[in-house]
């Protein structure tokens, strides 16, 4: 299942299962609705963006060709067929970004080769932009007033996975695309030529040798506060053996929770301020050694 956060104070929370059935729960109302309209077909490792009060989810790994289906949109809308004037959710197959339509070609450098038109990074600029990077075709914009795609640059975005966009300082939060290190940048400076610089870069330095670093997200709670969520799974020194012998490495998947406050230290410049941290363990589990 993957759960999505989105409206305009991320209330609702949207839980899809892997036949594309949906249910949403309210955070304000704290009801639970069962009878949301099914996706258009099951997107496979989905990307969720949300924008005013209606979420966008796309295929993280659109492909050359991407499909009909790969982008969708649930919005709140009249039903086509119905004649009702009350609004409700729906589902909408959206026109899927252009990455074949610009010829673009994929060499061995600079570019992920196995995967060249996974999207490495996205976020949301103005009221309506939702803004996708890949290595092989650069950054793409989709507007979501006029349903259409355009090319920003040849360059990628320099984040990993989603930005979020901090209203207090004009910045976009996100992190570093080879160690997912806390970072910042003003995607406004950048054009067609010039890629976004990162004017921001913070370390985290107090992390035990045998936590590794699988993924990173960030929350926002306003007023320049953070949350940012580090998943680690641990690198076991022993090994056990099962009763064919066979040896098993028993690790643990868990995350830390850190409150942060973002707070300005000059022109351009950003600090770190960070509070309460706390390890949230998900269990063990088992790797085989061959």
């Amino acid at each position: 299942m993957n759960f999505m956060a989105f409206g305009l104070n991320r209330d609702n929370l949207l839980a899809v299962d892997q036949i594309g059935r949906t249910f949403l729960y309210n955070h304000d109302s704290r009801l639970l609705r069962t009878g949301m309209p099914k996706m258009c077909r099951p997107i496979i490792d989905p990307i969720s963006i949300a924008v005013g009060d209606s979420l966008y989810v796309m295929s993280r790994n659109p492909g050359r060709r991407p499909d009909q289906h790969c982008f969708q949109a649930l919005i709140r809308s009249r039903p086509p067929a119905s004649a009702s004037n009350t609004k409700d959710w729906c589902w909408y197959s959206l026109q899927p970004p252009p990455l074949f339509a610009d010829g673009v070609e994929v060499e061995s450098s600079g570019c992920d080769v196995l995967m060249p038109f996974k999207i490495s990074a996205y976020t949301v600029v103005g009221d309506s932009q939702i803004w996708i990077s890949t290595f092989a075709a650069g950054t793409y914009l989709y507007d979501t007033a006029s349903d259409a795609w355009s090319k920003v640059g040849n360059w990628a975005l320099p984040f990993r996975g989603r930005a979020e966009y901090i209203p207090e300082h004009n910045l976009w939060l996100g992190f570093t695309p080879n160690d997912l290190q806390l970072c910042a940048a003003d995607l406004t400076t950048s054009c067609e030529l010039w890629p976004p610089m990162l004017q921001n870069e913070w370390t985290d330095v107090n992390r035990p040798e045998d936590w590794r670093l699988r993924d990173a997200s960030i929350v926002l709670l306003g007023s320049g506060k953070v949350c940012i969520a580090r998943f680690f799974l641990t690198r076991p020194e022993e090994s056990i053996e099962d009763m064919s012998g066979h040896a098993l490495l028993e690790r643990e998947n868990f995350a830390v929770l850190e409150g942060v406050k973002v707070l300005k230290a000059g022109v351009g410049r950003l600090r770190m301020v960070k509070h309460k941290s706390e390890r949230y363990v998900f269990g063990r589990d088992l790797a085989i050694l061959l």
